[in-house]
C-alpha cells in the first residue's frame, strides 16, 4: 500500500484544508483515473484527495485477505502521523475498500487513535463483523454508511457465495445500533438519477445492474454532506439468513403474526418455529431465528418512526 506518509509534507496542521483519502473496491485498486475516483474527487472538489490503492486486483478470496492486511498497514500509518492532519483526514471507501476503511477505524479505535470521520460506501463486510462495532471508535465525526438493500453484486454475489459467514453491511446496515455511525440507504432512483458519461450509461437497464458502483452512491453522499439525503431511501431490513425474495401466497394459516408496522410484518411458523419479515408489498424480505428477526423489526419500527416524524416516504 502506497504510505499516506509520504501524500502530505510534513506540517498538515497548517494546510487550509482537509485531505480526503479514498480507498478503493476489488478490481478498481489502480484505477486513478477511473469513475469512482472521478466521483470522489468531484464530491470534495473543495479538499484536497488522494487515491490510496492496495493489492485488490486478484481472485475474491485473495484480494478479501489482502484487504484485511492492507487495513491494519494503513493503520500504523495513519497513527504515525500527526494529530493535527488526523484530526482533518476523511477516509472514503467503496465495497472492499469500504472493508478497509472499516477495519482501519477498528483498529485506531483500540489504539485510542482517531481520525476525523470514515466514509463507507457499500461496504463488503459482514454486518455482525467484530470491527463494524468498533469502527465508530476511530473518529471524531459519525461514520457514515451508505447502503442499497437491493445492491446486485452484495445481495447475489456477496451473500450468496462471498463464503463471509453472514450479509454485507453494505446492504441493510447493522441489525443493532452503533455508536458514532449514522446509516443512510441510497432510493431505488439513483441509477436513473445519477448522470453516467460512459456509453454503457446511456442504458438504463445496465445502470439497475451496475447499481453496486460507486459512482451512484457518491451521488447520495453529495447530497448527504449538503443536508439533503433522498426522502425516498429504501427501508433497511437486516438479514438472518441468505434470503431469496418472492411473495408470500399462504393466508397466515402456518403463520402468526407477531408483530405489525406501517404495513409491515413479522411472522413466526407455528411448526418450525422461524420467523420471516413481509414487506408491504407481501414479499419475503428476510427469515431466520426469532432473535434475529425481533432485532430487524425493531430497525425498521425505528426507521417508520423516523419517517413519520421527517416527512419521508417509503419504498
Amino acid at each position: 500500500m502506497k504510505t499516506i506518509v509520504t501524500i502530505l509534507a510534513a506540517g498538515i496542521a497548517a494546510a487550509a484544508r482537509a485531505e480526503v483519502g479514498y480507498v478503493p473496491g476489488w478490481n478498481r485498486t489502480t484505477e486513478t483515473n477511473g469513475l469512482a475516483y472521478a466521483s470522489c474527487k468531484d464530491v470534495f472538489k473543495d479538499r484536497v484527495c488522494a487515491f490510496w490503492g492496495w493489492d485488490g486486483d486478484r481472485g475474491w478470496a485473495t484480494s478479501a485477505a489482502n484487504a484485511d492486511i492492507a487495513a491494519k498497514r494503513l493503520a500504523d500509518e495513519i497513527a504515525s502521523t500527526n494529530a493535527a492532519f488526523r484530526s482533518e483526514l476523511v477516509i472514503v471507501g467503496h465495497s472492499l475498500g469500504g472493508r478497509i476503511v472499516a477495519r482501519t477505524l477498528a483498529e485506531l479505535s483500540r489504539r485510542g487513535v482517531k481520525v476525523g470521520q470514515g466514509i463507507l460506501l457499500a461496504p463488503a463486510i459482514p454486518m455482525n463483523d467484530p470491527d463494524v462495532a468498533l469502527m465508530g471508535g476511530g473518529c471524531g465525526r459519525p461514520v457514515l454508511v451508505l447502503v442499497n438493500p437491493q445492491d446486485v453484486v452484495l445481495k447475489y454475489c456477496y451473500d450468496m457465495v462471498g463464503g463471509e459467514g453472514g450479509p454485507a453491511l453494505g446492504r441493510n446496515g447493522s441489525p443493532v445500533a452503533l455508536a458514532n455511525v449514522v446509516e443512510y440507504a441510497v432510493p431505488k432512483t439513483i441509477t436513473d438519477e445519477t448522470k453516467v458519461d460512459a456509453a454503457w450509461g446511456r442504458s438504463e437497464t445496465v445502470k439497475r445492474l451496475c447499481n453496486h458502483l460507486a459512482a451512484f452512491y457518491f451521488a447520495e453522499l453529495r447530497r448527504i454532506l449538503d443536508g439533503k439525503p433522498s426522502k425516498s431511501a429504501q427501508v433497511r431490513v437486516p438479514q438472518g439468513r441468505i434470503n431469496l425474495e418472492w411473495k408470500v401466497i399462504d393466508a397466515g394459516v402456518w403463520w402468526d403474526i407477531l408483530e405489525r408496522c406501517g404495513g409491515w410484518k413479522l411472522e413466526r411458523n407455528i411448526v418450525t418455529g422461524h420467523c420471516r419479515i413481509i414487506s408491504p408489498e407481501r414479499r419475503r424480505v428476510a427469515w431466520g431465528t426469532e432473535a434475529q428477526m425481533r432485532a430487524s423489526f425493531r430497525k425498521i419500527r425505528a426507521q417508520m418512526s423516523a419517517r413519520s416524524q421527517t416527512g419521508r416516504t417509503d419504498e
